[in-house]
């Protein structure tokens, strides 16, 4: 895209040259705002998060302006938002800080050197019951250069905003006694919040000298500043998971997976700002927002690679015992520590690819699809259902499970199925009466051959086309059968993902009527679970009307036993490979 804004002088990040959506956003800047603080080690963890904070805080502060002059109709709706995005921050906050500071007596804090806040000026982080309540100096304006008192005392004028100073205060105080000292942050003693945030310099990330006529331009540049925040936050908790792989800590690597998934939700939730914009603030991100979006960030692109890595990690360590994600949850009450992992990468990488189907999708009705231009392949959307996920042997794993589930409970799911029918007067379907007419044997062994031809051959519609108008599948016999063209449809897809490729279908008559052919066949080839072969037999009834369509056909086999055959092969196969590790 051509660049609108004047070429930064360092280029932010590892490369030789940045790219568009570091230029835009001012990453190198943002990174360079993240505090050092000495004799914190915590600082490198909670400072990111501390700096998206005060830049949403800075958000919220121009929206309630905006909101007293009116500028929008919908200002009020976008300073909710942004106050439900400072909540989620601050919870995210505390259960990060509270974790991490666990043993700071041992790692040093800044309250240290600083002093700790006295009891009462902890005490004083209170509820304002007006606006003429609130106590000087920490609802009021703040003694530093944080937004903090001014949004509040702000908020409060607002309709409902009583109870949104009420939420934000009381997630803050959480904050502080998971903390143990006060982050200082409308000026109170314990944490010298001006001298190690730097508000004022977090808020001129943004610059007025760069499109300064158009103040959705500034929002849309803070938001992805705290997305960048939250993206390194992120990164933290999978580099300790990495850590806790390595040493077979799976609970450990479980909790901190879980974490990178919150922060992805969060990811979602601030990106979701955009969409509160007034329809006449879109015009100037059209052009911007084509070529500048969360998924060319640097961190997300690196957070993906990290989480693939960590997986791919996790799947060798199970091969090296002789399981794969599927054995583990087929048995997950034996391998109930590996299957929480699963789980947790599940969530995991289902969030971060919501989070970019979201923004997708808001983009869209910023834009119109026509116009959106670079967007990750991995986004998945209403319009993309078929998009490559994040995690595919995982998703593998999980359809390998509801395939195998659907086998070995076919009969009984069925039967049960067939007998609520029944209970509840459904059950006509079930009263078809064998066809009286006789049909010649011709046309009868005719359209058996092309009945296992067509399966075969994967040929759905011509296989449709044998039966007659309605037709009637029990399969297995006892269960609730197919009795129109869509069913059969459905029962057909069903076979092919059992079997993907059917090498034979191999079959013998056993009785001959005038109407009818009872017959043994066996159906051979790959199964769904990968290279393991399967084969089934069963025996099966046809009944055919005069022309030779099938009108009638029940199937008696045992779905239970070929899911146990399954299951016990690949326990086989993935033993033969245990320590090969590619």
């Amino acid at each position: 895209m051509t660049q609108q804004y004047p070429p930064e002088t360092s280029t932010p990040g590892s490369g030789d040259s940045a790219s568009d959506y570091q230029l835009y956003i001012r990453t190198k800047q943002v990174e360079q705002a993240w505090p050092v603080i000495p004799d914190w080690p915590l600082s490198s963890r909670l400072g990111p998060l501390l700096v998206s904070f005060e830049i949403t805080l800075k958000i919220l502060q121009e929206s309630l302006d905006e909101a007293a002059q009116r500028l929008y109709l919908n200002s009020g709706q976008k300073c909710e938002a942004v106050v439900v995005c400072l909540n989620l921050q601050l919870r995210l906050l505390t259960e990060f800080g509270s974790r991490e500071t666990m043993g700071r007596e041992n790692m040093g804090h800044p309250s240290k050197s600083m002093g700790h806040p006295s009891r009462s000026s902890r005490e004083t982080v209170g509820v304002p019951s007006s606006p003429s309540s609130i106590p000087e100096g920490i609802h009021g304006p703040a003694s530093g250069e944080s937004a903090w008192g001014d949004v509040m005392q702000k908020l409060a004028r607002m309709s409902q905003g009583e109870r949104l100073c009420e939420e934000l205060n009381l997630r803050y105080q959480a904050l502080v006694e998971a903390l143990g000292f006060d982050l200082g942050l409308a000026g109170t003693a314990g944490f010298d919040y001006d001298k190690w945030i730097k508000p004022a310099q977090v808020h001129n990330l943004y610059t007025p000298d760069r499109r300064n006529d158009y103040p959705e331009d500034a929002l849309f540049v803070r938001v992805h500043q705290v997305c960048e925040g939250l993206l390194e936050a992120m990164h933290v908790e999978l580099r300790d998971a990495e850590q806790a792989l390595y040493q077979v800590d799976y609970l450990a690597a479980e909790s901190r997976v879980l974490m990178s998934a919150r922060f992805a939700r969060a990811l979602d939730t601030v990106l979701g700002l955009l969409g509160e914009m007034s329809q006449t603030e879109y015009a100037p991100l059209r052009l911007a927002q084509r070529d500048i979006n969360i998924s060319q960030s640097p961190r997300w692109q690196a957070g993906k690679s990290i989480v693939k890595d960590h997986f791919w990690l996790f799947i060798q360590q199970l091969k090296n015992y002789g399981l794969d994600p599927f054995l583990v949850m087929v048995n997950h009450r034996e391998h109930v520590v590996e299957h929480r992992l699963l789980q947790a990468f599940k969530r995991l990488s289902r969030t971060m690819q919501e989070s970019l189907s979201n923004h997708f999708l808001l983009m869209q009705n910023i834009q119109g699809s026509a116009e959106v231009g670079n967007i990750d392949p991995d986004a998945l959307s209403l319009e993309s259902p078929g998009a490559t996920p994040l995690l595919p042997e995982l998703v593998k794993a999980f359809d390998k499970l509801t395939l195998w589930t659907s086998l070995k409970h076919a009969g009984q799911t069925g039967a049960v199925m067939r007998e609520l029918e029944e209970e509840h007067g459904l059950a006509e379907k079930y009263h078809r009466e064998p066809p009286t007419e006789p049909s010649t044997r011709s046309r009868m062994l005719r359209t058996i051959d092309r009945y296992f031809e067509t399966l075969r051959e994967g040929e759905r519609d011509a296989w449709i086309a044998l039966f007659s108008d309605p037709p009637y599948l029990e399969d297995p016999k006892g269960s609730s059968p197919a009795v129109s063209r869509q069913e059969l449809d459905l029962r057909f897809r069903n076979l092919r993902n059992l079997f993907p490729r059917i090498d034979s279908c191999e079959y013998q008559i056993l009785v001959e009527g005038e109407n009818s052919l009872q017959v043994q066949w066996t159906i051979a080839g790959a199964s769904f679970l990968e290279d393991i072969p399967a084969s089934a037999t069963r025996d099966q009834i046809f009944h055919f009307d005069p022309n030779g369509h099938i009108r009638m056909t029940i199937a008696d086999w045992n779905p239970e036993a070929l899911a146990d055959q399954l299951l016990d092969q690949h326990r086989e196969a993935m033993l033969n490979v245990i320590g090969q590790i590619d």
